[in-house]
């Protein structure tokens, strides 16, 4: 019983924060202040993006943050409402999401307060994740 309602509790938080965000990052409908800091936190990012140091290829701010936006509203709505298995690989994609993140702010050499966000986010996708893990599979149909 228990552990449902922190199941259900841990993917709600997930869902709401990680959609609010990527919207936030797509449009300034729903917080222009915050859509700005977004623009203007993922043109320093796009600095320190891994193609950009590794393979010296520039990465448009605009379009990572687009795609990081989409990403984060598509695996939100996937943890809400799809099949198990797409929601392991919903949460694995948002896990390399936060991780890239929080390298590029600690590239940017960013105070430590900053990377709190991210690693709630990610202790709790982890959560989510070993709560699926525990959970069991749903029974196939037998074929006649």
């Amino acid at each position: 019983m228990v552990s449902a309602v922190v199941k259900k509790t841990v993917t709600g938080l997930l869902v709401i924060a990680f959609f609010v965000a990527g919207i936030a990052k797509i449009t300034d409908k729903l917080s222009p202040k915050v859509h700005h800091q977004m623009k203007r936190d993922f043109a320093d990012l796009a600095k320190v993006h891994p193609l950009k140091v590794w393979f010296h290829r520039d990465v448009s701010s605009d379009m990572y943050r687009l795609v990081i936006g989409y990403l984060e509203v598509i695996c939100a709505l996937v943890l809400y409402s799809a099949p198990r298995p797409l929601k392991f690989a919903s949460i694995i994609i948002l896990l390399i999401v936060m991780a890239m993140i929080m390298q590029g702010l600690y590239w940017l050499g960013k105070p430590a307060v900053v990377f709190a966000p991210g690693a709630v986010s990610s202790f709790l996708l982890v959560i989510n994740f070993m709560t699926l893990l525990g959970e069991a599979p749903p029974k196939q149909k037998k074929r006649e």
